[in-house]
């Protein structure tokens, strides 16, 4: 199943490149179900349909993070992202602290599926 988008702000030139093309979107991503397939090495990460994403490139840069509240211990988990040939497959990779992945197809564990999560995305601007 794939993880839900949200876009919390398009901040145009905040970190831009050298160049001033890049476009720098920031979001929560919300799991939901399984984790991916049984051979897909992730869950899809969708980032096409959205308006403030102004780009046909797969992201430069995909930066993912945990941002659990105060008091609160994270998952543990890394999360990471694997970019497709298209803005509309690219997957959510999770490692445990064995440096092992996430079982495949497997069902979210409730510490997942109640976690925080964030992330910054670098487009090309076009």
């Amino acid at each position: 199943m794939a993880v839900a988008v949200a876009i919390t702000s398009n901040v145009s030139g905040v970190g831009s490149d050298f160049t001033g093309n890049q476009l720098l979107i920031q979001g929560t991503l919300t799991l939901t179900g399984n984790y991916g397939t049984a051979s897909s090495h992730g869950d899809t990460i969708n980032f096409s349909g959205f308006d403030q994403i102004k780009s046909n490139e797969v992201p430069n840069f995909v930066f993912i993070q945990e941002q659990p509240a105060a008091g609160t211990a994270p998952t543990g988990y890394q999360l990471g992202y694997a970019p497709g040939t298209t803005l509309a497959n690219g997957v959510l990779t999770i490692m445990n602290g064995a440096a092992t992945e996430y079982s495949e197809g497997s069902a979210y564990s409730a510490a997942l599926l109640a976690a925080v999560i964030k992330f910054q995305a670098y487009f090309q601007n076009l």
